[in-house]
């Protein structure tokens, strides 16, 4: 999302779903390369897409975002006609990108189904796909940084923590720290670490689930 509250899709470019390898990677890389940065926004032929995103390439002092994530192996090249004015560029970036094994092409495909862990057990399984259950004791919303964390311990430090960013947040029926505060679930993803503390980031209602 930028200033102006417009969100944006990057085009050409294909990143990972929840749930799947490197994810989360792509996801802290946006974060870290053009969060409060003034970016140059580049359109091609299209205005939007289908949900009312600005479709454009999105340069950050003076190197191209979209490039950059698939030259880094945390997304596919992805040709969406009519926007394919630098395709041939991200054509190129992938095929570097697996001859160095980096990123997706560093990992096998993502098979089979996820084990159910306690939220207690999750700091042991960094970087893995699990279903993790435990029950939401606080919620918080920081509207400032656009973040919902679901926390499963009080005090929070060092245990499970599900986040949501704001460019979600209407996906779910009500507001998420609303949502799901008491309640018993089930969180799907991939386990990353912050600051010490195993989280999940969910982009998607269907990766968490009311059971209690």
């Amino acid at each position: 999302m930028i200033s102006s509250g417009e969100r944006v899709r990057l085009i050409g470019v294909d990143t990972p779903e929840v749930g799947e390898p490197y994810y989360s990677e792509a996801k802290q890389y946006m974060v870290q390369r053009v969060l409060g940065k003034v970016v140059g926004l580049e359109k091609d032929v299209s205005e939007t897409d289908n949900y009312g995103r600005l479709l454009r390439y999105v340069w950050v002092e003076g190197e191209m975002v979209n490039k950059e994530l698939v030259l880094s192996g945390l997304a596919f090249s992805k040709a969406y006609r009519p926007d394919i004015y630098y395709q041939d560029i991200f054509d190129s970036a992938e095929i570097m990108a697996k001859e160095n094994g980096v990123g997706l092409w560093s990992v096998p495909a993502m098979t089979g189904d996820t084990v159910t862990i306690s939220y207690l057990e999750a700091g042991c399984y960094i970087d893995q796909v699990v279903t993790v259950e435990g029950t939401i004791v606080r919620t918080t919303k920081k509207d400032d940084s656009g973040i919902v964390f679901l926390n499963f311990h009080d005090p929070y430090e060092g245990y499970f923590t599900v986040v949501i960013w704001s460019d979600d947040w209407d996906l779910f029926s009500q507001d998420p720290d609303i949502l799901y505060e008491g309640k018993h679930v089930l969180v799907t993803g991939k386990v990353i670490e912050y600051k010490g503390s195993p989280e999940i980031i969910v982009e998607d209602p269907s990766h968490i689930v009311i059971i209690q």
